[in-house]
């Protein structure tokens, strides 16, 4: 897939929209400290850099951008899709880390970036990497970092060592009670009593917090969430709180129980 409308530049925004077979996550929060209920299938919106429009509302005065931490010159992101020699990168919250305020706005940001025999591609540690090895979700630095008169050929890609919290994002909790994960294979159909009625229930059992996401079992995502989960068959219900997984089921009767603990 080939993403972008100006080459200068070769980052295109990007928000959410709703498409009726289903939700699916989108890989990066939109909303530090807040949960998404449901996240949905991503349509790219393709607008220049200097008129980007925020897609949402601006958070709450007096609040603080979570994204202050990223450094100009060091433009780091997630691959979101390699096809050819063109790599996807969300770069969202380096190109949000000068905003004023929270960030809670929705939209997404990209860039695409073409590999040629004049790319260095290796790993944090300097052992030599290639482009097969670029995975759906892998943290990568970008260099040099885009700017108007970049053209998209970055010199160099460096896949980053990922942390437990960077690799299970889309699963953690990020309130103070429980994300509910609906894990399915791609294609299957979910039975009704695993999808909203499931969420509604749950609300209608506990007092705690609880968020819910529906995701896509990836086996070329650069977590094999199935392996390191021990999923044994799809779909599965999975309980997150901040830090870990608490709760796994294939019965939704066992959810409920769960819950009502």
């Amino acid at each position: 897939m080939n993403f972008g409308k100006r080459r200068i530049s070769a980052v295109v925004p990007r928000r959410k929209d709703k498409e009726n077979k289903g939700w699916v996550e989108v890989p990066n929060p939109f909303i530090p400290g807040g949960e998404i209920m449901r996240h949905s299938f991503l349509v790219l919106i393709l607008f220049s850099i200097t008129v980007l429009t925020a897609c949402g509302s601006n958070a709450v005065g007096g609040e603080e951008n979570p994204n202050t931490h990223y450094d100009d010159e060091k433009m780091t992101g997630t691959v979101w899709n390699v096809s050819g020699d063109s790599v996807e990168v969300d770069i969202s919250e380096w190109e949000k880390r000068d905003r004023k305020g929270a960030n809670g706005t929705e939209e997404g940001y990209s860039y695409l970036a073409q590999i040629t025999d004049e790319t260095t591609i290796k790993y944090e540690n300097g052992k030599e990497a290639f482009l097969k090895d670029l995975k759906k979700g892998q943290k990568v630095l970008v260099n040099p970092p885009r700017g108007e008169s970049f053209e998209g050929k970055p010199k160099e890609l460096v896949l980053l060592d990922m942390t437990f919290q960077e690799q299970y994002t889309r699963f953690l909790s990020h309130i103070d009670g429980y994300k509910l994960v609906v894990m399915y294979e791609e294609g299957a159909v979910l039975p009704p009593e695993l999808q909203d009625p499931l969420y509604e229930k749950v609300l209608n059992l506990t007092e705690e917090e609880v968020v819910a996401t529906w995701i896509v079992y990836d086996d070329e995502y650069v977590v094999d969430y199935k392996k390191e989960i021990g999923v044994e068959q799809f779909p599965v219900v999975l309980v997150f709180n901040r830090e870990e997984l608490v709760f796994k089921t294939y019965d939704v009767e066992k959810v409920y129980d769960f819950f009502e603990q």
